[in-house]
């Protein structure tokens, strides 16, 4: 039987690490092979919420045509998706339910979060607030944790 392939929303804090990975290989000699594999042989996919993140950092941090084009040819090995109007009541309720518990998480966190769980597909972090409201989630997260 041959297994179905999954489809994985990618958030912000991992596609930057997996950028800065190529960049310093042996710095993520921690993350488990398997998870790797399991993530490489995925679809990988990314919210409209993390492209915005990404060029605003880039922009804040005045990067160059040179570093910038390579970032943005980055983004285009993952599927952008767009937010949807039924994300709308999944971020309310995630935000609430965060909130109740003092954890605190950003807004576009939430946008990537409820992403992934109202398309019911596994969510890829190396962020703790994800992490964190993960039990709320209908969806698996996988957490890499950065290098220190």
């Amino acid at each position: 039987m041959v297994e179905k392939q999954s489809n994985l929303i990618c958030d912000t804090s991992f596609v930057g690490h997996v950028a800065r990975r190529e960049l310093s290989p042996c710095r993520y000699d921690d993350w488990n092979e398997a998870t790797l594999r399991r993530i490489e042989a995925a679809s990988l996919a990314v919210s409209v919420v993390t492209i915005a993140e990404t060029r605003s950092g880039f922009l804040s941090a005045g990067w160059g045509l040179s570093r910038r084009a390579t970032a943005e040819r980055q983004l285009k090995r993952y599927r952008w998706l767009p937010v949807r109007r039924d994300y709308v009541d999944e971020w309310a309720r995630l935000r609430a339910v965060a909130r109740a518990r003092g954890i605190a998480i950003s807004d576009n966190d939430l946008w990537v979060a409820a992403t992934a769980s109202t398309r019911e597909q596994i969510l890829v972090t190396c962020d703790r607030d994800h992490q964190r409201i993960a039990a709320e989630m209908p969806v698996e997260v996988v957490y890499l944790a950065p290098p220190v």
